[in-house]
């Protein structure tokens, strides 16, 4: 369990950490199903989104994967839309027109969860949707200030949590908690009742599982 969390971490609560980046296509399609999970535990959840950066160098990344440009990265999204039955927009990645790096982009996000944790993940889903359904680089400050204002955020706040030390701390302890869980796909779903019983669910994306999941470990709590 998060260290921080054992003193306040009651009987009939359930912790979940849910790992994910905002350039994620599976983490875009499986969206529907992890707040269907948090409105099942509503009042019995502590839920903890970490961020667990995709790639720190688009060239890297693509290199890693024998591509020399974004673009050559769109029949791997085609084929996730085809296997999810979940339409992707691409074009930004036709269009060379992606982050160059997706660890930026995992800061705005921890900038505005350490704001708002609510907020945050409003503003988390907003990206998604910018990238995947409007085909915008979500890596620039201006699509980034745009989507900030429409959750909510004072984009000057924003901004300096973007800058503050306590933000970079934050993300890379996300990191360490990927690494220390093992944590190998984006989404991952990890869940724990108070008794320290734990369910590992990397990948799927059912609804019906997550909550079973969880009521498995509350009632065994």
């Amino acid at each position: 369990m998060d260290p921080s969390l054992q003193k306040t971490f009651a009987s009939n609560l359930l912790y979940a950490q849910w790992f994910t980046d905002p350039m994620c296509s599976w983490s875009y399609i499986a969206n529907q199903s992890i707040h269907q999970f948090r409105e099942h535990f509503s009042g019995r959840l502590i839920f903890r989104e970490r961020l667990f950066v995709l790639y720190r160098e688009l060239n890297e990344f693509l290199k890693q994967r024998n591509m020399t440009r974004p673009e050559e990265f769109v029949p791997k999204l085609e084929s996730v839309s085809r296997n999810s039955g979940v339409a992707l927009e691409v074009k930004a990645w036709k269009k060379n027109d992606v982050p160059v790096s997706s660890e930026t982009c995992c800061l705005w996000v921890s900038s505005a969860l350490r704001l708002d944790p609510e907020k945050g993940s409003l503003f988390l889903w907003e990206l998604r949707k910018a990238m995947y359904e409007e085909g915008l680089n979500i890596g620039s400050t201006e699509i980034i200030e745009q989507i900030s204002r429409k959750v909510g955020f004072n984009f000057a706040e924003l901004m300096k949590g973007f800058m503050e030390i306590e933000t970079q701390k934050a993300l890379r302890e996300d990191q360490v908690s990927a690494e220390r869980e093992k944590v190998t796909v984006r989404p991952t779903l990890v869940l724990e009742n108070s008794g320290g019983d734990r369910v590992f669910i990397g990948g799927l994306m059912d609804p019906e599982l997550f909550i079973h999941a969880g009521e498995v470990l509350l009632r065994e709590a």
